[in-house]
């Protein structure tokens, strides 16, 4: 009978084990925390973000963490303009605002009277195109070396639109069904802050490599943005289209595109660029970085911030998803050789109201 009760009791321990092993494995692969840990009280945090944080925003395991500090996460998408004209009006219906570049978070700081920031992460501006068209663009000087890497040289890409070069026109290109001039492919201004950073790159360019300082200037570099812009036609409005138009349509409508960092390095969302060997991305030089810029306005917007800018975990996802955190070393990330700071924001703003059509016979913008 004794040996009964202590065979019973050792599969009793055995039992209890197994099980407790069971949900700490269960804890440590999900990576979801203990109730105990979190917070007993959920209040909502509303935030105004830029369209292309959106995905990261609402993965579930982002939205959990939240969760656990005691906020519901919940966000409205939003393109740089419409953020600061929303700004205008107030933030009385957010808890923070999470714009894409320095001269949107400064505009919003000054009409909201805020004067704390977390800039949590950044994206660089690169160019996703082809190994083919790399290989044409390379062999017609527009691709150099700068710094021991491939980089597209703003400059000649000018000078290519400037002349009316077509793809089918460039030397071991003549078979191209691409009948268009040699342009990278943008989304449009007044919606998207990514296009925005195109006309802070090309400017600076049109200036010596140096922002424009003031809407003064501006008289000898928006006909260069008007013929760029023009050229292309109709753009997308935010860059989520354009870089699913660049993985979906290939190189003959899209040979090139100018997109966030993190959306080609993105490991985490549904649409990825395929690991075929056809895809490349490169550094346009020069380029600016997207500096992501979190701006509260309550105690719940503080402290979204304090958690992307210090959880590592949440570091961990906005690495998979593209971006470049804060304090991560990221060693299989170079660093772009040439990068030059956009312009203030009365100075972007200035440019896109003027930035129009582009008429051949005077080289100037067509209001």
């Amino acid at each position: 009978m004794t040996r009964v009760r202590i065979l019973l009791g050792a599969a009793s321990v055995a039992l209890l084990l197994i099980v407790g092993f069971a949900v700490v494995r269960n804890v440590l692969h999900t990576g979801e925390p203990r109730a105990a840990d979190c917070a007993a009280k959920v209040v909502a945090a509303r935030g105004i973000v830029g369209s292309e944080k959106e995905a990261f925003l609402r993965d579930a395991r982002v939205r959990q963490i939240f969760r656990c500090a005691g906020l519901d996460l919940r966000i409205d998408p939003s393109g740089s303009r419409e953020m600061v004209a929303a700004m205008r009006n107030g933030t009385q219906r957010y808890d923070f605002a999470f714009p894409s570049s320095t001269p949107t978070a400064r505009k919003i700081m000054e009409l909201s009277h805020v004067t704390e920031a977390v800039r949590p992460f950044s994206s660089v501006m690169a160019v996703a195109t082809f190994t083919d068209t790399a290989a044409v663009l390379r062999a017609n000087g527009v691709i150099k070396k700068v710094g021991g890497s491939d980089v597209i040289l703003v400059q000649k890409l000018i000078d290519l639109a400037r002349s009316g070069t077509r793809w089918r026109q460039l030397a071991g290109n003549q078979d191209s069904p691409n009948g268009n001039v040699v342009l990278m492919r943008t989304t449009d201004p007044a919606d998207s802050n990514s296009a925005i950073m195109f006309l802070s790159i090309v400017s600076a360019v049109l200036n010596g490599d140096q922002p424009i300082a003031g809407t003064d200037a501006l008289g000898k570099v928006m006909p260069d943005l008007c013929r760029l812009m023009s050229y292309q036609g109709q753009k997308p409005n935010t860059s989520e289209v354009l870089f699913g138009e660049y993985v979906t349509d290939g190189p003959s409508r899209t040979p090139m595109a100018l997109v966030y960092e993190s959306q080609y390095l993105d490991q985490a969302s549904p649409e990825q660029v395929p690991d075929d060997g056809k895809h490349v991305m490169l550094f346009p030089s020069p380029t600016v970085y997207a500096w992501h810029t979190l701006l509260p306005f309550t105690d719940a917007g503080r402290t979204v911030g304090r958690l992307l800018r210090d959880d590592a975990e949440l570091k961990d996802i906005a690495a998979r998803y593209g971006f470049r955190p804060e304090g991560r070393a990221l060693p299989d990330r170079p660093h772009p050789p040439v990068v030059v700071e956009p312009p203030d924001y009365p100075v972007l703003e200035t440019m896109l109201d003027q930035l129009g059509g582009f008429n051949q016979e005077t080289g100037k913008c067509a209001r």
